[in-house]
């Protein structure tokens, strides 16, 4: 590394990229090569390359009709990405309000983060002896029945270094592997003690325009909260869910099933 790269603490090359795409993504109009080199206060050549490495990761393409740079497909999509997930515990919190006044157990919202994932809201059950999960606890991925609900639209190269990181861990991952093409099927995973014994959990993924967003679990002792209670519930459950999803851009689950 240079000494120009550490003197801010950073790389002088990300922070000039940065500059670029910030030029560009404000742009209301095609941004051209030399417009981007002296608002970015660069040398053309190198405004150039750094238009090349953005335009070859996805962020940035050229207009055909009328010349210059504007943002491209991956940039679109990671900013819709962003701002669902920042949309998504506010509109699901009146929805797990619901359901665990409607069912008494706790119901936890949570969001994938690289190979981990992330409880971000959670409303206890109403009785006296309930799950208790805290906000911010953070898992591998493929943890427990909200992992299964995650994983279940991810393609063959995405999930199989996870499956790789499940037997460091373990677990059966052709097992695994099943329950995820069964969440995918139904829409949802119904399981007892896969990763806490003793507790009934459902988990159903919350879909967005671009996928799935996060996973709502409603989880309880196992003595109460068992296959028959939770399949009694289960039909209110997708419901209150899948309002969130359609609230969120993204197809229900049931339609998904239905035009497979």
């Amino acid at each position: 590394m240079s000494k120009s790269d550490n003197s801010s603490g950073g790389s002088q090359t990300v922070d000039r990229a940065l500059v670029v795409l910030k030029i560009i993504a404000s742009g209301n109009r095609p941004v051209l090569l030399e417009e981007v080199a002296a608002r970015a206060g660069l040398h053309k050549s190198i405004a150039y390359r750094l238009l090349r490495s953005l335009e070859n990761a996805g962020f940035i393409g050229r207009d055909q009709s009328v010349g210059g740079y504007v943002v491209a497909a991956t940039f679109l999509s990671l900013s819709v990405l962003c701002v669902s997930r920042l949309d998504i515990r506010g509109r699901a919190r009146p929805m797990m309000e619901k359901i665990a006044s409607d069912h008494g157990e706790t119901v936890s919202l949570h969001v994938r983060v690289g190979e981990s994932r992330v409880c971000v809201d959670v409303v206890e059950g109403t009785y006296a002896v309930r799950r208790v999960i805290p906000i911010g606890e953070t898992l591998p991925l493929f943890a427990g029945e909200t992992g299964r609900a995650l994983m279940s639209e991810l393609s063959g190269p995405e999930l199989d270094p996870l499956l790789r990181a499940a037997v460091q861990a373990d677990l059966d991952p052709v097992k695994l592997k099943a329950d995820i093409v069964r969440t995918r099927q139904q829409g949802y995973f119904i399981g007892i003690g896969v990763r806490t014994p003793d507790v009934g959990s459902i988990s159903v993924p919350v879909y967005g325009s671009v996928g799935i967003l996060g996973a709502v679990t409603i989880s309880g002792p196992a003595s109460r909260w068992g296959r028959s209670a939770m399949r009694a519930a289960l039909s209110s459950i997708l419901s209150s869910v899948e309002s969130v999803t359609t609230a969120l851009g993204g197809i229900p689950a049931s339609k998904r099933a239905s035009e497979t």
